[in-house]
């Protein structure tokens, strides 16, 4: 029954992604998401982002806080990314699209390593949910980008829908348990101010 099962879910996860990198086109998305699948990987985007990250949480959480947060951000996505590398990929081995025997695929992204899960798909997910439960207000825009990327990773050929929807599921739960501890760290914060001031 499992295998059955297992069958099923393969051949409509190669059906999808046809759909998705091949029939599903037009030029100004053979541009766009070619540009976005790696966007956090550009310098200009680098030098920009992460200053204004900063800059947000200490604008909205103070100095100690928002440091806190941050350092605790980039510890959830390494976590998340480590996580996808080692226990999935290198362990499941799952070929490429490209390297999949009988698939046509058209390939616009550079990718190297196995296919599941995405490391982008986690990472973007991770940081999106983190945010999203420190910041409620940003969970819009940051889901949004998040969905943009994964769905980027088919349409360029790099990776199967599954690897996709497994990636961003490891992300929101390794993303919800590090806001949590964050907020703890915050709460005990919270006090030690409060026992300051009592003193």
């Amino acid at each position: 029954m499992i295998p059955i099962m297992l069958d099923f879910i393969l051949n409509l996860d190669k059906r999808l992604f046809v759909l998705i990198n091949s029939d599903w086109t037009a030029p100004w998305a053979d541009l766009f998401f070619p540009f976005v699948t790696d966007l956090h990987k550009k310098d200009l985007v680098k030098l920009t982002m992460i200053p204004f990250i900063i800059a947000m949480f200490i604008w909205r959480r103070g100095w100690k806080k928002g440091c806190t947060i941050f350092i605790m951000a980039v510890l959830s996505v390494s976590l998340s990314d480590g996580i996808g590398n080692w226990a999935f990929k290198k362990t499941i081995q799952r070929p490429r699209p490209a390297h999949t025997e009988g698939l046509q695929v058209e390939v616009r992204a550079p990718f190297g390593g196995y296919s599941f899960v995405s490391n982008h798909a986690t990472n973007m997910f991770n940081f999106a949910t983190f945010t999203s439960v420190i910041f409620p207000p940003a969970a819009i825009p940051m889901f949004t980008l998040a969905t943009v990327v994964g769905y980027s990773r088919i349409y360029n050929g790099v990776h199967f829908p599954t690897d996709v929807f497994a990636g961003a599921i490891l992300g929101i739960i390794t993303g919800i348990l590090m806001a949590r501890m964050c907020q703890r760290f915050m709460a005990r914060f919270d006090e030690t101010d409060t026992e300051a001031e009592a003193t």
